[in-house]
């Protein structure tokens, strides 16, 4: 074998997007055609920005670039190509690529490329978005940034390597509207060598097709107020849920005599978790949603919104001033409606600190966002991946009550944070970013 020639390259990997999932239901002749018009597409694209091909893997290119530039560029023209042909198909005939971008010394071995370079591209390929052009910050920082508008991801812990990898996207400040189509590539101006418009294009690439869910858009950080309103939603909505699970309509009393004797349970099984109030109310906490057994209404939080359905109670409550008869209240009466007060005061702090703890929990694992943020169109994203951790998702919940109750200190330092990151933010690992 010859020795190993050792140069300095830019590395684009493609993959198309649920290739086994596309292909386990196909004929032979269906799965080769499906490669060709991928290839047909795709390949002439990357290599008219003197793109060279190393090696087809599967449904895969690898890709060699001198110009880091040339090679986001190619990227983007590939996806805007792909977004075209999906257009008018199906979903079950688009083809949707992740394309990643690397640079650095590779060893060159009978037209064959190996190192570490592309080993990390292969690692951020594995985390990009269909439709987008990751890169990282070796890439970021050669590149001719006028021409290519990116945001920061932020910094990703991949698999076999052993330091955190800065990784960016190509910038989508314009997103197409839903169905709409990219303008065709209009003819190469002779001087530049880019075509009139192309850097427009550029930044309005590759949209995703309409019957898949609009990714979140990298890391554009929302307003302030977006989040104000959005953390207002939920308090508001844990609060609904708080006063239904532990019989509100200001019987304390009531609530208190009947925790001395009945008490409290929460039971869990596999499908989820039953909290049983002292009052006979039951939350259910399930792949469904969030369910308020009650006595007064039923409450649904779930996937399609939240549903309060009102129930006529059979008797009118009885007051702290009227035992049913007319009778005035005792002395002992007043006594032990200040007991329930104080123990009412109590159980509302502790009592509300669970419900949005798993409240956070159980909307971040469904949807990467609670029902306000989603009212609100944002999404909390980790700085180390696209996808939340479980640990991420007990750890954000938790720890913003911890903000919260620092006078709402923790909720500020958002406000001169640079990625206006919050204290349980940086806790978790966690930024908040716009969805739409």
């Amino acid at each position: 074998m010859p020795a190993p020639t050792t140069r300095n390259l830019t590395i684009l990997l493609t993959d198309i997007k649920g290739f086994t999932d596309k292909t386990s239901h196909r004929s032979r002749a269906d799965i080769q055609r499906l490669l060709d018009e991928h290839r047909d597409v795709v390949l002439p694209v990357l290599q008219a920005r003197a793109g060279r091909l190393i090696k087809t893997i599967g449904d895969a290119f690898l890709m060699a670039f001198d110009s880091p530039t040339d090679a986001v560029l190619a990227g983007v023209s590939a996806q805007e190509a792909l977004a075209r042909r999906n257009a008018p198909l199906p979903e079950q005939e688009r083809i949707e690529i992740r394309i990643a971008i690397n640079v650095g010394e590779v060893n060159l071995v009978e037209g064959d490329v190996y190192g570490e370079p592309v080993n990390i591209a292969a690692r951020i390929e594995g985390v990009a978005e269909a439709g987008e052009v990751y890169f990282t910050e070796a890439v970021y920082l050669a590149m001719n940034k006028t021409e290519v508008p990116s945001s920061e991801i932020g910094q990703l812990q991949l698999k076999g390597i052993p330091e955190k990898v800065r990784v960016y996207k190509v910038r989508r400040e314009t997103p197409l509207g839903v169905g709409q189509v990219p303008p065709a590539p209009a003819p190469r101006a002779a001087a530049s060598g880019f075509a009139p418009g192309e850097k427009a294009r550029l930044v309005a690439a590759a949209p995703v097709p309409p019957a898949s869910p609009a990714p979140a858009a990298g890391n554009a950080l929302p307003s302030s107020w977006r989040r104000a309103a959005a953390l207002g939603i939920d308090a508001i909505l844990c609060s609904l849920i708080l006063g239904v699970l532990f019989g509100g309509h200001g019987r304390h009393r009531r609530f208190a005599q009947k925790t001395k004797s009945d008490g409290a349970a929460i039971t869990t099984d596999v499908k989820g978790m039953t909290i049983t109030g002292s009052n006979g109310t039951k939350v259910r906490l399930d792949d469904t949603g969030i369910h308020v057994a009650a006595g007064s209404a039923n409450v649904a939080v779930d996937a399609h919104g939240i549903n309060v359905t009102p129930l006529k109670s059979a008797k009118p409550p009885v007051t702290a001033r009227d035992n049913g008869k007319g009778a005035e209240a005792s002395a002992s009466d007043e006594d032990d409606d200040d007991a329930a007060n104080w123990l009412s005061r109590h159980i509302g702090i502790s009592g509300f600190a669970l419900v949005w703890t798993i409240y956070g929990v159980v909307f971040l694992k469904w949807h990467g966002a609670t029902p306000g943020k989603r009212i609100l169109k944002l999404k909390v994203v980790s700085v180390e991946g696209p996808e939340l951790t479980k640990r991420q998702r007990w750890l954000r919940p938790a720890f913003s009550l911890v903000s919260g109750y620092a006078a709402g200190l923790g909720y500020l330092w958002a406000l001169w944070d640079p990625q206006r990151r919050t204290w349980h933010d940086h806790i978790a690992g966690t930024h908040v970013v716009t969805a739409d």
